[in-house]
């Protein structure tokens, strides 16, 4: 059984990521928390849409729903 959730905010997430040039952004979850993104190597989501952090100090894995908007740079010009 196969389990597929789609969220649109995992899609622009992916986006972001393939990317070219690569443009750092922000993953801000619902509870607040930031997590900054300097380069692709540090987010993966999976074919499953299950979001892995890894900024060098822990590896997180997060549910996409936890995730309330991307930042970007320019979106805060």
């Amino acid at each position: 059984m196969k389990f597929d959730l789609k969220f649109s905010i995992i899609e622009m997430m992916r986006d972001r990521l393939h990317a070219a040039p690569f443009q750092p952004f922000v993953v801000v979850l619902h509870s607040g928390e930031r997590l900054r993104v300097k380069n692709p190597d540090v987010l993966t989501v999976t074919l499953s849409g299950w979001v892995i952090y890894d900024d060098g100090a822990k590896a997180r894995m997060l549910n996409p729903a936890l995730v309330a908007e991307i930042e970007t740079k320019s979106a805060k010009a």
